[in-house]
């Protein structure tokens, strides 16, 4: 005789809580993959947007960096440019003027090749040379010396002052005399160990055209001629671990800085003789430029004479970025 399965009895009131549950966990379920849906949408949406306005900015940057032409010249830019000419020749300045912006090539120029006795900015190139030499390994700056002989000795030489003849003193320090304090018997030593000849061609190589011309180991220099060799600066500076910085330092002083504000800073190099004076420098904050101005007015206003001319130049400076910010903005974001 066989057992009959007990058969098992749901009352209604279980069954309808069971289905309440289970459209309770449907419910759920559908709601969460929908929230979770509308959640990766957003950060999609959200990572989108950053990565396309991170797009834009570095078009943006890009198109501020753009290498000027003269097709970009406009109405404002041409006023600002002739309103400095202005300036210059109503007060009688005598002078050279380059400005050149460092990343797009815009540049100010007023009688930029007129030949000036160049004087102590010489140095400067005798810096380069040997720190380039440097670089590629040629010489070590620091185990490298010469002999401090009474024949070198000259008047204005602060540095050298503290050495006696007979002395050995580096390359290093050598540099440092010449470019920070403009030591003249550091020149004549640093002279001598380049070579005429080394020192002419090395500048030629840069663009310098009046290099050592002039009949003495100073000679002659143009706005020109220095501008490129600030430009081989700011090259070390920006891309040499070892020796930018040493260079920016020696290049940091207010030995006759004409540039130089609470606001402003100028990394630089002087030259003066008779009526001779003249500055040129670096200036690296955004928007870094090379500005050089030469002049005849050491016998009198030009600390003056150079700090109004580059007042004018910053103004321009301001106009053109200005109008680069607004050409760039339009390209980029007009869409």
């Amino acid at each position: 005789m066989t057992k009959r399965k007990k058969k098992i009895k749901y009352n209604a009131q279980f069954i309808h809580f069971l289905f309440f549950i289970l459209l309770i966990f449907a419910i759920v379920n559908v709601y969460s993959y929908k929230k979770n849906g509308e959640i990766l949408f957003f950060i999609n949406q959200k990572v989108k947007k950053e990565k396309i306005a991170k797009q834009k900015q570095e078009e943006y940057n890009f198109c501020l960096e753009k290498k000027y032409t003269e097709n970009e010249v406009a109405e404002d830019l041409e006023l600002k440019i002739q309103e400095l000419d202005d300036f210059i020749v109503s007060n009688k300045y005598k002078v050279s003027v380059y400005y050149e912006d460092i990343a797009t090539g815009f540049s100010y120029k007023y009688q930029p090749s007129t030949s000036y006795y160049g004087a102590s900015l010489i140095k400067l190139v005798d810096a380069l040379y040997l720190i380039n030499k440097a670089i590629v390994g040629e010489i070590d700056l620091d185990n490298e010396t010469m002999v401090y002989k009474e024949e070198y000795k000259r008047a204005f030489s602060t540095g050298m002052s503290a050495h006696k003849f007979g002395e050995e003193v580096s390359i290093r320090d050598l540099i440092t005399y010449a470019v920070s304090v403009s030591d003249n018997s550091a020149h004549y030593m640093l002279y001598d160990y380049i070579g005429h000849s080394n020192l002419k061609a090395y500048g030629q190589s840069l663009g310098g055209k009046l290099i050592l011309t002039g009949g003495d180991i100073f000679g002659n220099q143009s706005v020109e001629d220095t501008n490129c060799y600030l430009k081989e600066a700011y090259r070390i500076i920006k891309e040499n671990e070892e020796y930018g910085p040493y260079l920016k330092s020696i290049m940091d002083n207010n030995v006759r800085n004409s540039y130089n504000t609470n606001e402003i800073k100028i990394y630089h190099k002087y030259g003066a003789y008779g009526i001779y004076y003249h500055d040129i420098g670096l200036n690296l904050e955004d928007h870094p430029y090379a500005i050089s101005i030469f002049t005849l007015h050491e016998d009198k206003n030009y600390e003056e004479v150079i700090q109004n001319i580059h007042m004018k130049v910053r103004e321009l400076r301001d106009v053109f970025l200005e109008h680069r910010k607004n050409i760039c903005y339009q390209k980029v974001y007009s869409d």
